[in-house]
């Protein structure tokens, strides 16, 4: 199999990807855009990649990727506070924490769920996502009309606020002092609109919930944070959760109500969100509402608080925001708002309202779209909407860096469903460096995806990986009677077919429900009773036996990496990184063969002694060349487009052409396989 997913830090990464696709076409007068898909409440359709035509195998990779991309922070949120946010003044936790859950991940295609992993449902907390629901409920007031203009100051519309559970009676050097809170009321507050708060560019200064605004993300210089002048708001863009908490505060004071039950009746509810998400603010931030104690919640997890909710609940969101606040037909947040909330700010023009970043530019990331935008929280809780796509993903607990390589594999998934490739099986004579070749013959001749070709030890048969109807099996070849049949049938997909050291079994990587890839084994003879060969060690990606208990592994991650493992004891010890799919065992040698990708252009193939793990480096590989094979006599055979090239390290300084098939069509050449008698080469031809 290939590789698969990656992710911000601020602690952890939870990460919803909502990706939208509409494949660019001609419209005529005649065509329509088909009504979109919208989940009904409690329900949520499922269908397979293949079904809405995406490439399975990039979406598995994608998947891998991130599962391999899973956050190092501490699953205690409270713990990892403390390792970062704790340590700033006045940094000590005033709302909730809880630990997280496993790196989790959900999939939606044009309203279709077409891949889930991890736990989807479980609640965690979501960090600064919370600030687009934020914004969101200000989006609100302003729709409705309690809000005229974000242009209009913020102080005309914020009576002073009583804090709820203050003292009867006022020790004596309280006298004189403020009983009230007014949050907008110094000159400079003064001149602070609701555009601004939204932005991140007010400059807001002031206390809230003993929480002083330079105390968040303080300088470096503790001389300035008294004394630094005030910014005029607008003109300068700085991420500060104190202020996002005055916003709150604010738009609280305008609806008269909780914020949450705002966000439920309006939002949550009507797109069918599930009743268990929970909007918590801190423990001392109560004022007094109409006669009534109100919590005034907070715009994220900085202290803790903020929006616990799950995977699925965030995908409809995700949904809401891709089809400009409309549901089903229904505008439950006006497209003026969506507008405004993705216009880049004159400060900072890759963010848009707190807490829609926007990709202006591809800076932020290159491999997508400059229009996506993407709502973003600590640790990396992403929302991903890409307007040129309709696809939705949910990734939890992220490494900061892997959002672009996650969506990169995503948006691969849009080309072709899959490859058509064919295996190819010729007539093989080496000898003392010198290759002799026949003439292909295409063994599989179909449409669809027919890969990774392996010979039995006996060499009448030919294992390889078959892909229709969106299902991966491994199928075999008969040489002598030239017939194909299905060797694995199950619900999983297998891939990379090598028979084991005991010639009775075959070992495959697997992908399990939850898109997890492990390396499985099955009886060769009957293709049936799958066992987890090496349990804790995931994603594997391509592996390559060297006895009974010794293997050597393309494991996925950032960056990949070669492992060493041991199946009696479950464990694998990482050699090198930044390795290719293709690994072999060298003839005659007590050592194993590896491409390592030192950078995009430099590759070399390299040898690993297994006795002192050392590795050399043999030869450079032809540019963009990966897969190997070896023949008895120690050459190695790889290929650049059409040609196929040998290499023999007693006769050859460079590579030499071996043979040229662009006479049969095929334009590159693959996935190199020879049987053990040296007599048969096959390969897979595009």
């Amino acid at each position: 199999m290939t590789n698969l997913f990656r992710f911000r830090p601020l602690t952890t990464t939870f990460i919803v990807i909502f990706l939208t696709s509409i494949f660019s076409y001609k419209k005529t007068f005649a065509q329509q855009k088909p009504t979109p898909y919208f989940p009904p409440t409690h329900e949520w359709a499922k269908k397979t990649p293949a079904e809405m035509g995406l490439n399975p195998a990039k979406i598995q990779e994608a998947i891998a990727f991130a599962q391999a991309s899973e956050s190092k922070n501490p699953r205690s949120m409270e713990q990892s506070h403390y390792q970062s946010f704790g340590k700033e003044p006045y940094g000590f936790a005033i709302g909730p924490f809880a630990d997280r859950g496993d790196q989790t991940g959900i999939i939606v295609y044009k309203g279709y769920i077409v891949a889930q992993w991890g736990d989807p449902s479980r609640c965690d907390i979501t960090h600064s996502v919370t600030k687009s629901f934020l914004s969101s409920v200000v989006g609100l007031a302003v729709d409705k009309g309690l809000i005229r203009s974000v242009n209009d100051t913020v102080a005309p519309y914020i009576p002073p606020i009583e804090l709820y559970g203050q003292p009867v009676q006022r020790p004596a050097d309280e006298f004189g002092k403020p009983e009230l809170l007014q949050l907008f009321d110094t000159p400079h507050n003064r001149r602070i609109t609701w555009d601004h708060l939204l932005r991140q560019t007010s400059d807001w200064e002031g206390t809230l919930w003993g929480k002083p605004e330079w105390a968040d993300r303080p300088d470096k210089d503790a001389a300035t944070w008294l004394t630094r002048p005030r910014n005029a708001p607008g003109s300068v863009y700085e991420y500060n959760d104190v202020r996002v908490n005055a916003l709150a505060l604010a738009a609280t004071s305008v609806w008269r109500r909780p914020l949450p039950q705002v966000l439920k009746e309006n939002l949550m509810d009507p797109i069918g969100a599930s009743n268990t998400w929970r909007w918590t603010g801190y423990r001392n931030a109560w004022i007094v509402l109409d006669g009534q104690p109100v919590q005034s919640v907070s715009g994220g997890g900085h202290w803790g608080g903020g929006m616990f909710i799950n995977a699925f609940d965030m995908a409809r969101f995700g949904l809401l925001t891709l089809n400009r606040g409309n549901w089903n037909g229904k505008q439950l947040l006006s497209e003026q708002w969506v507008k405004q909330a993705t216009t880049p700010t004159p400060a900072q023009p890759t963010y848009g309202y707190m807490n829609w970043f926007l990709n202006t530019g591809q800076k932020p990331l290159p491999s997508e779209p400059a229009n996506v935008f993407y709502h973003v929280g600590n640790g990396t809780n992403i929302v991903y909407v890409d307007p040129d796509h309709e696809l939705v993903m949910v990734v939890r607990w992220i490494e900061n860096n892997a959002l672009d390589g996650i969506v990169k594999r995503v948006l691969e998934a849009f080309t072709p469903t899959v490859p058509d490739t064919e295996i190819y099986l010729t007539d093989l004579k080496v000898s003392a460096g010198k290759v002799s070749i026949s003439q292909p013959v295409n063994i599989t001749k179909r449409a669809g995806y027919d890969n990774q070709p392996s010979f039995t030890p006996d060499g009448k048969k030919l294992l390889y990986t078959r892909q229709a109807n969106g299902q991966t099996d491994i199928w075999t070849y008969d040489l002598a009677k030239k017939n194909h049949s299905a060797l694995t049938q199950t619900p999983e997909s297998e891939y990379s077919a090598t028979v084991m050291p005991d010639g009775k079994h075959f070992s495959v990587i697997r992908v399990e429900p939850d898109q997890t890839q492990r390396l499985w084994q099955f009886e060769l003879a009957t293709g049936k009773n799958p066992k987890v060969i090496l349990p804790s060690i995931k994603p594997v990606g391509y592996h390559c036996w060297f006895g009974s208990d010794s293997l050597v592994l393309f494991v996925l991650g950032q960056p990949n990496m070669l492992q060493l493992a041991q199946v009696s004891t479950d464990k694998g010890q990482t050699i090198t990184t930044n390795v290719g799919r293709s690994l072999l065992r060298v003839p005659s040698q007590k050592a194993v063969s590896f491409v390592h990708k030192i950078s995009a252009t430099e590759w070399q193939v390299e040898q690993l002694n297994m006795n002192t793990l050392q590795t050399k480096t043999l030869i450079q590989t032809p540019a963009g060349s990966e897969d190997c094979a070896w023949a008895a006599d120690g050459t190695l055979l790889m290929a650049q487009g059409s040609k196929l090239y040998k290499w023999n390290p007693q006769y050859d300084k460079e590579w030499q052409e071996a043979a040229d098939w662009s006479n049969l069509g095929i334009k590159q050449i693959t996935r190199l396989a020879i049987d053990r008698k040296n007599q048969k080469l096959a390969f897979v031809g595009q």
